[in-house]
């Protein structure tokens, strides 16, 4: 086990001693390819956690760590923020930006939208046809730990 494979596993399994409201367990989740030019894995398990922060000056944040299997099949290990300023009812609007392994570029930054319920969310991610790459839309579920 390398030893961002120990970090990760330390801070999920540290979650819930830490837990508040703001402290979520996130499931890993699905995704859907546009461009179907690529055998492209649209199951992708993974487990990680979320901390949300209260509004500051630029709009409530997540901090958010993670591993799952992507849609390359290969094995990724994240750790980014979503920064989710527009709100609309239980929807939150944002940007997504992470380190991860297992891309063909370490650093993404993907729009974001995160719908709430008590105890319940959803992650949503999307992102349009590039040059060279398929767009797709993806979810996560999340789960608060109180």
């Amino acid at each position: 086990m390398t030893r961002a494979h120990r970090m990760l596993v330390l801070a999920v399994g540290l979650a819930p001693a830490a837990a508040s409201a703001s402290d979520w367990l996130v499931l890993s989740g699905i995704s859907h390819h546009f461009q179907q030019r690529r055998d492209w894995r649209e199951f992708n398990p993974g487990i990680g956690f979320e901390r949300d922060h209260p509004r500051g000056p630029w709009g409530p944040w997540t901090f958010s760590v993670g591993a799952l299997r992507n849609s390359y099949d290969r094995r990724s290990l994240y750790l980014g923020g979503r920064w989710t300023p527009l709100a609309l009812g239980p929807l939150r609007f944002g940007a997504f930006g992470l380190l991860s392994t297992g891309y063909p570029s370490p650093v993404l930054v993907l729009p974001a939208a995160v719908v709430e319920g008590h105890g319940f969310g959803v992650n949503l991610l999307a992102v349009p046809n590039l040059p060279g790459y398929s767009g797709y839309v993806g979810a996560q579920v999340r789960f608060t730990l109180d």
